[in-house]
């Protein structure tokens, strides 16, 4: 009897514990339901992947300088690109002068990579206190196709559109396709010299990176022509200054009446 009364007392039990396992399980399931419509805040800014990862190279080149650039990233497709830009508003003389030596660099992978990396290390010492924001960014792919549209309409203006320079743009607008479709050309706007900053950016097997950088961009490509303060700061810049090329024409300085407008080198 007495055994038969504990065997009953441990059924009911189990008895008792199955229901209240059902019970945590009902109000779980319960608890999901509620919160499966819940969106719960990133902690990553509100910006397109693209820009956050310019603002991290940024970050990056003043911090360390080029240990930003990963060996391996392909910046050929940059360099097409900003040939591309070159040959729609640089200057005709330098075009001339300096053609077959750009596109000769470009057609070595690992010099195209150097000159990058030696462009991020003369940039690094003025952009570590310029205070430099990402302010727009714009598609690679429309881009590529104004930048070769431009250098076409222009390089025709100057009579300088011959066979083997239609084939040279048009090889430069495949290139730039191939490798920066899918990314974009990021601006920073800084407190201070360089004042304006353009970021390119490229999709590597879902990893976004940034391939390319430069400091001028013509007003038609979304950049705009940098003040007269502006070039004077620059001019006394000791890493940006007058031992580069990037020292812009200030307005003025080139005759109206030349067959070519106004030109940032």
């Amino acid at each position: 009897m007495v055994d038969r009364i504990d065997r009953d007392d441990r059924s009911d039990a189990r008895r008792g514990s199955a229901r209240g396992l059902a019970a945590v399980l009902v109000v779980g399931l319960a608890a999901g339901a509620c919160t499966r419509d819940r969106v719960i805040a990133s902690a990553l800014p509100n910006e397109e992947p693209t820009r956050r990862a310019a603002e991290s190279f940024v970050h990056c080149v003043e911090a360390g300088t080029s240990g930003c650039v990963a060996a391996g990233d392909n910046h050929g497709g940059w360099d097409a690109l900003h040939l591309l830009l070159w040959l729609a508003s640089g200057s005709p003389v330098g075009i001339l002068e300096a053609l077959p030596r750009q596109l000769g660099e470009h057609t070595n992978p690992m010099v195209v990579q150097e000159n990058f990396v030696r462009e991020v290390e003369r940039y690094a010492t003025v952009m570590r206190g310029a205070e430099c924001d990402s302010v727009a960014s714009q598609p690679a792919t429309q881009l590529i196709e104004r930048a070769a549209g431009a250098a076409r309409k222009r390089l025709e203006r100057l009579g300088m559109w011959r066979g083997e320079l239609a084939e040279v743009v048009e090889g430069l607008r495949i290139e730039a396709h191939e490798e920066l479709d899918g990314g974009a050309l990021i601006r920073f706007d800084c407190m201070r010299d360089p004042y304006r900053v353009y970021l390119a950016t490229h999709d590597k097997g879902g990893r976004i990176v940034v391939v390319g950088m430069t400091t001028t961009l013509a007003p038609e490509f979304g950049g705009d022509v940098p003040s007269r303060r502006d070039v004077d700061v620059r001019l006394s810049s000791r890493p940006l200054g007058l031992g580069t090329a990037q020292v812009p024409i200030i307005e003025g300085a080139v005759d109206p009446w030349l067959p070519f407008p106004l030109e940032e080198l």
